[in-house]
């Protein structure tokens, strides 16, 4: 047969074939392996080539199917399993240059809009060309080629990312493609020894390709609709990106290029030390000429790329190129002077001359890209270190200061105050040296501070921080009084606008703050002096004259240095005893000009309606209330502080202070007077009178004399200010400062002064002012908009209200707490109609009183103390006469209807009502809010209208309310008026009716199964309340348990009527099938709901009554009775539901598993009651079995094929995990029953249990969250597995570990089997064993730590299944370690952990993996250190080699950092990681028998890398408390080793850190032993 095929060769070279048969011809032969050539696949590779080569050099004319067809038969080629079986049996295939041309003109054709064949067939021949090393050979050998690949795929990349591009972009394909390109050219191009031939292959056809390129990457957003592969296309970018930036760094900034650079940019007599013998070498000498200036013109030509484009380009990659030669040349702080060139040279390309003026083409649209660039190429410089003042000044005649000023009167010639980046670029000047903007300090003032007019709250952020930097700079040098008198000139000079922004804005009065702390107390009163002289000598006189073209100017002025005066003084520290008397004496003359200030200001200005004289006005009150504020504050705390008064007509000296209130207060405290003042002005007063109620509390004799209470009392009105208009809108922000309050945020400034100071005018309320208050807080926090300021900042009437709410200031207020409680009533009662309140619960609406006159028939109140005191025997009545009333109506089954906005009033009601402390309230407060929250739950009833997802959450609501306050300490109280039993009836019975009446019909799942839990919490609190409460409790228990077995026996009736009599006698293997399954018939929903809401009943009340046995004996007995019967009507009630296909496969679960656990606790009382008493324990656990024999448990039937059904329902299909959880409950609970009833066959029950918990831990579907929520119900089951097992019954544990742990398992990439057999191994390690399957578990042992260590080894090396499974692996390893204390005897076995803490990495990780891995390796060194310390006196050094990982990782990690926030979530981990080292150095210190020797290697290590960081203070701090205990353990001959062997610089930093340890630690300790016995 060979030889038939044998002339196919001739055939294809023959011209007679046709082309078509040619290639049919070629691809059999290819695929054939009948058809022998010699050298077959060189040669049909060679033709093709040929083929693609002749076509394209116009020898041959070819079809276009056919040169498509040549091109898809060459990709099938490149890319057959048979060429590379070929190519790895080393045989070489040669791929001529001619088609590696012909393919990168195909590229260019497609680049420039021309297709003569599929741009992916080309990119998948490229693909497979460069991804063999055989066939890339072609590329890499020709250098050129290889580029000018580059530059084509570079330009199509280009062309389809334009946003003038209106066709598809590039695909993943097309990305990885240029990603392939680019690494293969970064290795060819690092493997080149001409960095001349480098240089000019990337300036000439790479440079501005790849910059574009870079660009349109970094400025792309990637949109969904894209191919779906966004996150790839992230990715890819980005590595693209960084590969472009590393063929850009080695083409044009190789080290050896210095010396051309220095050429080009240094002058001859500026050279840096060194250069002249650098002109010696041969560093550069190829490079053409000036290379800076053949980059900088090659990336500016015009041409290449759209001119839209080209400048942006230009500006986002100059301080990039920057970054580079930074990284490159300025190395161990070299070449600073060529850097500092370089930037100038970059500076001056943004279209700027060398002199920093604007060329004629510069187009003012392109600031925002200019500033950008100036910031990041100033930051380069700063961050880069490359100005040195002194060096500058000294060795180069200031050519840097000189440029940066050139700089800065660029910028503020050219002022962009609407840009931030103007503000960061003048901000990083300041950091280079404040002398750059000190010349023009004015002009900085001004354009910055006073006249800003920004508004944008970007930049002002950015303006916020320039000044607050300048604030910074200048309390440094201690020339803040220079600042503030530029300040002050230019606010007193003419404003541009009648308008200017507020002058201290709150980020600036922060800083303001902070910096007044580190100036010297005298200077900080120099700036009040300077502040004040300018008020009295440029701005007062103008105001005092009155003219009307200065008074308007002069009084915006003034009003804003008092803000600034206010803001200085109000961030002083306040003189003390200990203030020296030259500072005293200045203090007191300060005041005494300001005070001579006010007065002239209040007694020499006329008043005037208009603006200016509003700002008068407010300028005086702010006045007032500073001096009155400051001096108390001088006056209370030194004694040396005093300010005489003038003297009064009768020849006292009269109070400044309050003769200053008594001026500028109104008069007679009348609200009216208030409308004529600004809301500022208004604020000021409420302030002021604040101010005269403290002057007169802090007199002695204000409680004694009546005009004081009156005038106290009148103040409160006043600052109230009931009389005022209430707000409307209650979301609006304020920023907390003084000078931006308007009519908009006038009500949250007047409510937080009124919520500041409830302390002190509480006692001076009146009952009117008292509810007004309370009103105005519910109703704004009914009102408040959560979302309607998203992520500004401020406060708001609303968020006053909240935090008030939720803080313990309001429970400290009994009178103003009462009155908000009772609002909340009030808002209750009021939702429904007065008349429908009234039919239903008349003594609701009428007085105390009215219930005093008759007698009372209940016990004694009087003699029983509760809460706070002796209860009203009225109250008690009248709440009595509630109760029953409600209860009543219940019985009768007539609930009010309630509307749409009813429902809305009702869930925010409620929703305040649960943020309340109860235990604040009063009895009677407390007890009517219980019942009309009771009322609403049970009497009320949304109407049809109401969506059933409302009417849920309604009731939801009610109940975890109602919860909430059988929570209060008081709670019993309610069991005086209300029976427990009727209270318990009442909700249940209104649950049913409503069920029945199909109320809930079309819940979903999730809020039925919310509601559940509010009505089985309620059940549980109120139950446990009875118990707890011991009076009469047996009868209140067996009225509700009766109640709830005639409920039983109801449904039971109403299922038989139904029809569904047959089905309840039918097997429990096919009732409980529909416990997952759900597929028998459905009954009404409104039964079936029903019959979940009397299983939850029936399950909360077994449930309460088991948890409260084994408290007394009589109350066992009573219990015992009654929960026998409730578990015999639950039965039946179970199977109904079941059979009925109840939703909610939790639910069901856990009512059986109550079921299992009560009637067990019932037989084990009994049990224990038959036989021998004993002394504590109860009922479950610590008992006898009886003598009898087994448990016979009446339900043990259902229970098991309850049991069967959830073992089959558990792992095959993803489930809820509440399903999960509760069946692993019911698992625990039905095998503890089953081994107490001594069922056949446990072993089997065993195993399936087993085996399905471990296929449960290795399904996929369930999450790394689910998976640890799962941990705790999987231990208790395990350990209830294994709590009594026998070895035989052990032995499958032992197996299924074996099997889960097999090394096959993990190289196969069944990673979820393993990690289930490790938690199982880990959990079973925590449990306690019966004796023989310990021996035969700890026997293994040394087997499982081998089995995890390479667990750990091989899931190491994947960064994916670090938190899957080589975290948890160690975590078992350091249980296995802790539990294996005294029985594992081989030290080698622990010494493997050692070596599995090793493979664990910790780079390239989340924070939270980060934390994850760093506390699992601490873990396993803290077992062995702890429980093992025998194996420490030979591994030492391994034990230290793995602490010293974690060291070194977590000073990496916990280095300074730009992004990196203290206060952030990363921060918090990383401070974790810094305790556990520590930790781990005091455990250390603590076994000084086997780190003695060793202590200070380990210093050494830590100096060294401590010298590496600059690490966070707070991650420092635990790091160096840690080293400190090993010092410790360092003798003075350690230290003196130290500094001989360690170099210099390492001795620099120990001698520090033992200085520190010497001054403070050793100190500190030496002085506890001192007395220590």
């Amino acid at each position: 047969m060979a030889a038939i095929y044998s002339g196919i060769h001739l055939k294809l070279k023959s011209p007679q074939t046709p082309w078509t048969d040619k290639l049919k011809l070629a691809r059999f032969a290819w695929i054939s392996p009948q058809c022998v050539l010699p050298n077959k696949e060189q040669v049909l590779f060679d033709w093709t080539s040929h083929a693609l080569t002749l076509f394209y050099s116009k020898k041959i004319d070819l079809d276009q199917k056919v040169v498509e067809g040549l091109w898809v038969y060459f990709d099938d080629i490149i890319h057959s399993k048979k060429l590379q079986t070929v190519l790895s049996q080393g045989k070489t295939i040669s791929l001529r240059i001619a088609v590696a041309q012909v393919i990168n003109d195909r590229i260019l054709e497609h680049s420039s809009g021309q297709r003569s064949v599929s741009l992916a067939t080309v990119l998948s021949c490229l693909r497979g060309i460069l991804s063999s090393p055989v066939l890339s050979l072609t590329y890499t050998a020709k250098y050129e080629l290889l580029g000018e690949l580059l530059a084509r795929l570079g330009h199509l990349a280009c062309s389809r990312l334009s946003p003038l591009h209106s066709g598809a972009s590039l695909t993943a394909g097309e990305f990885e493609m240029l990603l392939l390109t680019l690494s293969t050219y970064l290795t060819v191009q690092r493997q080149q020894a001409n960095a001349n031939r480098v240089f000019t292959q990337v300036t000439s056809h790479l440079l501005q390709p790849l910059l574009v390129l870079r660009h349109l990457l970094a400025s792309r957003t990637w949109s969904g609709e894209e191919d779906g592969e966004v996150r790839l296309r992230q990715h890819i970018s980005k590595e693209i990106r960084s590969k472009v930036d590393a063929v850009l760094q080695v083409a044009l900034f190789f080290p050896d290029n210095l010396q051309a650079y220095k050429d080009e940019l240094l002058p001859s007599s500026g050279e840096e030390p060194g250069a002249a013998a650098g002109r010696k070498g041969r560093a550069g000498k190829g490079l053409p000429s000036p290379p800076l200036g053949t980059i900088l013109a090659k990336l500016c030509a015009p041409g290449s790329c759209d001119p839209a484009v080209l400048y942006a380009v230009v500006s986002t990659s100059l301080p990039l190129l920057f970054k580079f030669a930074l990284d490159v040349f300025c190395k161990g702080g070299e070449n600073k002077l060529v850097c500092f060139h370089l930037m100038t040279k970059f500076v001056s390309a943004l279209d700027f001359t060398e002199d920093l003026t604007l060329k004629d083409t510069f187009d003012a649209g392109n600031w925002n890209l200019v500033l950008l660039a100036l910031e990041n190429l100033l930051n380069g410089c700063l961050n880069g270190d490359i100005y040195n003042v002194a060096a500058d000044r000294i060795q180069h005649e200031e050519v840097q200061l000189k440029f940066y000023r050139k700089l800065t009167q660029l910028l503020f010639n050219n002022a962009q105050t609407a840009t931030s980046a103007w503000y960061r670029c003048l901000k990083t000047l300041l950091a280079l040296n404040h002398m750059i903007l000190e010349p023009d300090l004015d002009e900085l003032v001004s354009s910055v501070w006073v006249d800003s007019d920004c508004t944008e709250p970007r930049v002002l952020k950015a303006r916020d921080a320039l000044i607050s930097a300048t604030l910074t700079t200048y309390t440094k040098l201690r020339q803040l009084p220079r600042l503030f008198d530029e300040l002050l000139s230019v606010v007193c000079r003419p404003a541009m606008d009648e308008q200017r922004q507020p002058l201290v804005s709150e980020t600036t009065e922060q800083t303001l703050a902070l910096c007044l702390r580190d100036t010297p107390a005298s200077q900080s009163l120099e700036l009040c002096e300077l502040v004040l002289e300018r008020i009295r000598n440029d701005v007062l006189p103008d105001i005092i004259r009155g003219e009307q073209q200065d008074a308007g100017d002069a009084a915006l002025k003034m009003f804003s240095l008092c803000v600034l005066l206010h803001s200085v003084l109000f961030s002083l520290k306040t003189l003390d005893n200990a203030t020296p008397l030259p500072l005293v004496r200045q203090a007191q003359g300060l005041m005494g000009e300001m005070l001579a200030t006010l007065k002239s200001l209040l007694g020499d200005v006329p008043p005037s309606g208009s603006l200016s004289g509003q700002k008068v006005t407010e300028s005086g009150l702010l006045l007032t209330y500073t001096w009155v504020e400051v001096d108390a504050l001088f006056q209370m705390h030194c004694s040396k502080y005093s300010l005489r008064g003038d003297v009064e007509s009768s020849g006292e000296v009269r109070d400044e202070s309050l003769w200053l209130l008594s001026e500028v207060l109104v008069k007679g405290w009348d609200q009216a007077a208030l409308e004529g003042y600004s809301s500022v002005g208004r604020l000021f007063q409420k302030f002021l009178a604040l101010q005269m109620m403290k002057k007169i509390v802090l007199r002695s004799d204000f409680a004694s004399d009546s005009s004081h209470l009156d005038v106290l009392r009148n103040a409160t009105q006043f600052i109230v200010g009931r009389g005022e208009s209430s707000p409307t809108q209650f979301d609006h922000l304020w920023d907390l400062q003084i000078s931006s309050v308007d009519a908009d945020s006038y009500p949250a400034a007047h409510w937080l002064l009124v919520t500041t100071n409830l302390h002190l005018i509480a006692p001076f309320l009146t009952d009117e002012d008292t509810a007004h208050l309370a009103s105005l807080l519910l109703q704004s926090v009914l009102q408040s908009d959560a979302e309607a300021h998203g992520e500004k900042q401020g406060l708001s009437v609303a968020i006053i209200s909240k935090q008030l709410l939720e803080s313990v200031n309001l429970i400290e207020l009994p009178s103003l707490y009462s009155a908000v409680v009772r609002s909340i009533m009030q808002g209750l009662t009021q939702t429904i109609d007065t008349q429908c309140v009234g039919s239903v619960c008349p003594s609701l609406l009428k007085r105390v009183e009215e219930f005093s006159g008759d007698g009372c028939d209940m016990e004694d109140m009087t003699n029983e103390a509760v809460g706070d005191g002796a209860v009203d025997l009225a109250v008690v009545k009248r709440l009595k006469s509630v109760a029953q009333e409600i209860l009543t109506t219940v019985v009768s089954g007539s609930p009010m209807d309630l509307s749409v906005a009813q429902v809305d009033d009702l869930l925010k009601l409620f929703k305040v009502s649960r943020a309340l402390n109860v235990d604040g309230m009063s009895l009677m407060d407390y007890s009517e809010l219980f019942l009309i929250s009771f009322m609403m739950a049970t009497c009320t009833q949304p109407c049809g209208g109401v969506e059933v997802s409302v009417k849920m959450a309604v009731l939801t609501d009610a109940y975890r309310l109602l919860t909430s306050l059988l929570s209060a300490r008081n709670a019993q109280f309610i069991l005086k008026f209300a029976r427990g039993s009727k209270l318990l009836e009442g909700a249940v019975a209104s649950l049913l009716s409503r069920a029945n009446q199909g109320l809930f019909e079309n819940v979903s799942a999730l809020d039925w199964s919310s509601f559940l839990q509010a009505v089985h919490g309620f059940l549980q609190r109120l139950l446990d309340l009875i118990i707890q409460r011991k009076s009469s409790m047996r009868l209140n228990l067996e009225q509700f348990a009766s109640f709830l077995l005639v409920q039983s026996e109801a449904a039971m009736t109403a299922t038989v009527a139904s029809g569904d009599s047959a089905r309840l006698v039918q097997s429990e293997a096919a009732m409980t099938a529909t416990v997952a399954s759900g597929d028998s018939a459905r009954p009404d929903p409104a039964s079936l709901l029903s019959l979940q809401l009397l299983l939850a009943s029936l399950s909360t009340t077994g449930d309460v009554m088991t948890t409260s046995l084994g408290q007394s004996k009589q109350l066992d007995q009573t219990l015992v009775q009654l929960l026998g019967k409730i578990v015999t009507a639950t039965g039946p009630v179970v199977k109904a539901s079941l059979l009925s296909g109840a939703a909610g496969q939790a639910f069901s679960v856990d009512v059986v598993a109550g079921m299992v656990r009560s009637e067990l606790a019932c037989l084990s009382h009994q049990a224990a009651e038959g036989g021998p008493e004993e002394e504590g324990g109860g009922p479950e656990e610590g008992r006898p079995e009886a003598k009898g024999g087994p448990l016979a448990l009446i339900h043990m039937g259902l229970y098991r094929s309850c049991s069967l059904q959830v073992l089959k329902e558990l792992c095959p299909a993803p489930r809820p995990i509440d399903f999960i959880l509760s069946s692993l409950h019911f698992l625990s609970a039905y095998y503890r029953a089953a081994e107490r009833a001594q069922e056949p066959g446990i072993e089997e029950v065993f195993v399936d249990i087993l085996h399905n918990v471990h296929k449960l831990l290795s399904v996929s579907w369930l999450s790394q969250a689910d998976l640890r929520e799962l941990q705790d119900p999987v231990r208790s089951l395990i350990g209830q597995l294994v709590a009594n097992s026998t070895l035989e019954r052990f032995n499958p544990v032992l197996l299924l570990l074996r099997e889960g742990l097999d090394r096959s398992k993990v190289t196969k990439g069944h990673h979820r089997e393993v990690f289930s057999a490790v938690t199982v191994t880990r959990l079973l390690a925590s449990c306690e064993l019966p004796e023989s399957c310990s021996k035969a578990f700890w026997l293994i042992a040394p087997q499982i730590i081998s089995a995890m260590v390479f667990v750990v080894r091989e899931s190491g090396k994947e960064t994916s299944l670090i938190s899957a499974l080589t975290i948890p692996a160690l975590e078992a390893l350091s249980v296995l370690l802790r539990q294996g204390e005294g029985l594992l005897y081989n030290p080698h076995h622990v010494t493997l952990a050692l070596g599995a803490a090793q493979f664990v990495p910790l780079e390239h990780l989340s924070v939270q993996d980060y934390h994850a891995a760093f506390e699992a390796i601490h873990e396993v060194l803290f077992a062995i250190i702890q429980c093992h310390t025998q194996v420490m006196l030979t591994a030492a050094p391994a034990f230290l080699n793995c602490f010293y990982r974690l060291v070194a990782s977590i000073m990496l990690e916990g280095k300074q950092k730009g992004e990196l926030e203290r206060a952030s979530e990363d921060g918090r981990e990383l401070l974790k990681c810094a305790r556990l080292v520590e930790r781990m150095y005091s455990h250390i210190a603590t076994t000084a028998e086997g780190f003695t020797v060793l202590s200070s290697f380990i210093v050494a290590q830590y100096v060294s890398e401590l010298q590496k960081v600059t690490l966070w203070p707070e991650i420092k701090a635990h790091l160096t408390e840690g080293i400190y205990h090993i010092l410790d353990l360092c003798a003075e001959r350690d230290i003196k080793f130290l500094n001989t062997t360690l170099p210099h610089g390492l001795r620099e930093v120990l001698n520090e850190l033992y200085g520190s340890y010497q001054h403070y630690h050793k100190a500190q300790r030496q002085g506890e032993e001192k007395y220590t016995a």
